[in-house]
């Protein structure tokens, strides 16, 4: 990676609004240089100079490498609950293939997001510490847990609980998706060679009927089946 100009080192921050902060700082530095570089080329020291604070500093906030990745993870999800949380507000009419399209749209729109993902799941079993990573996944459940509800309120017709469970199955068939189609995967050069034709498409194409019908499928067709 070429080399940058170190910005001098900021003061230590003090109080907790500052700490916040300093930690989205060094964050948005990391973020930058995935999506430049990609992930796994990118180091603490890369991070810390981005940012313009020591080295040091960045390990006041995260533990590892690895700690970071998870914390892009944690701003990416949020960034795209956000999304999530306004359609589902927006008194326009919605039905599902609205929510499908909206969702692989933001999805693909920081398409980065999903290598961090991607990579997190599998680091958080071995590369980081368990209070970290069970603190992730409460603030995860709790998100879900409360569009889950916003969405059960939009659609009369869903089951207490089940909105949280319809937003997980649609983010893991995203990530299951992204992973069998990652044109960043070492397999992708080779994909056009004959009998694994079925893995050579297009990820945003595949992710927008995949998210439409399932969505459908969950929201406009079910009604439709129950009273026929």
């Amino acid at each position: 990676m070429a080399k940058k100009i170190q910005k001098p080192p900021q003061n230590r921050a003090i109080s907790a609004a500052a700490k916040f902060e300093r930690r989205n700082q060094i964050l948005q530095a990391a973020n930058e240089l995935v999506k430049r570089h990609g992930l796994m080329t990118i180091s603490v020291a890369d991070v810390a100079r981005q940012a313009g604070v020591a080295k040091g500093t960045v390990y006041l906030y995260f533990k590892t490498k690895e700690e970071i990745y998870l914390g892009l993870h944690q701003l990416w999800l949020d960034r795209k609950f956000d999304a999530f949380h306004a359609m589902i507000q927006d008194p326009q009419p919605i039905d599902g293939s609205n929510i499908g399209a909206t969702m692989a749209k933001a999805m693909l729109a920081e398409s980065h997001g999903l290598v961090i993902a991607s990579t997190c799941h599998s680091l958080m079993e071995s590369h980081i510490d368990l209070e970290t990573a069970l603190d992730f996944k409460l603030k995860l459940a709790q998100r879900l847990g409360t569009l889950g509800t916003l969405l059960e309120k939009r659609f009369g017709h869903l089951i207490p609980g089940s909105g949280a469970r319809l937003l997980v199955r649609a983010y893991a068939m995203t990530l299951g998706l992204w992973q069998l189609m990652d044109t960043t995967s070492r397999y992708h050069q080779h994909e056009t060679l004959k009998g694994v034709e079925v893995f050579n498409t297009d990820f945003a194409t595949e992710l927008h009927a995949a998210l439409a019908a399932f969505w459908h499928g969950a929201l406009d067709d079910l009604p439709k089946r129950k009273s026929t």
